[in-house]
């Protein structure tokens, strides 16, 4: 089984196994298969550079290189920050009860980036989150971020969204357009048409 989530909220410490939600699962998937004139399944290859050998599946790999070309595992790479020291290490959201004390608004909810959505059946969580929001730092496993994770409930269940905040620039007329003189109708072309001057 998997491991639980533990929230604890104005005292009292609730758990649940959260389950991704999965588009595939919500609304069904189509899949395209090709086939040969015999009905066999094809089988996806590359071609090299040069277009004359041909690489079956499985037979190439994303690596990294150094400055020098030599190849090395991303596991021996460091996460710094901007001044170069070694990133914190964060602890995932499973290693300790997740405190849920500050809600925020409808508003600063919709403005996410959302990764993943996990539903979590709790009925005594569903029942005293009510209708707040609240949100907390989420690790999903143990590393240098974190995401935003949002908890809310709805229908009796609890509702897990883990993303990342954006900021949306509006924008507007700085000032009113002003035609510098009439056009007659007989020489405005429909091809002519420009949104400035609407």
């Amino acid at each position: 089984m998997a491991k639980p989530l533990q929230f604890r909220l104005d005292g009292s410490i609730f758990e649940g196994v959260p389950v991704k939600l999965e588009r595939e699962k919500l609304y069904g998937y189509a899949d395209t298969i090709a086939t040969t004139q015999d009905g066999n399944p094809c089988i996806l290859a590359n071609l090299d550079a040069g277009g004359t050998l041909v690489i079956p599946p499985g037979a190439i790999k994303n690596g990294t290189v150094d400055e020098n070309g030599m190849w090395f595992e991303k596991a021996e790479l460091t996460a710094v920050d901007i001044s170069g020291k070694p990133a914190e290490l964060r602890a995932s959201s499973f290693d300790a009860p997740v405190d849920l004390t500050e809600t925020v608004s409808e508003e600063t909810f919709f403005d996410n980036v959302w990764n993943s959505v996990y539903q979590i059946i709790n009925p005594e969580l569903a029942e005293k989150l009510g209708d707040k929001i609240y949100k907390f730092p989420f690790n999903y496993r143990a590393g240098t971020g974190n995401d935003d994770g949002y908890l809310l409930s709805a229908n009796g269940l609890v509702y897990l969204f883990s993303g990342d905040a954006i900021s949306f620039q509006y924008l507007g007329l700085g000032e009113e357009g002003v035609l510098d003189g009439e056009i007659p109708d007989e020489e405005m072309d429909d091809d002519e048409l420009d949104f400035d001057l609407m």
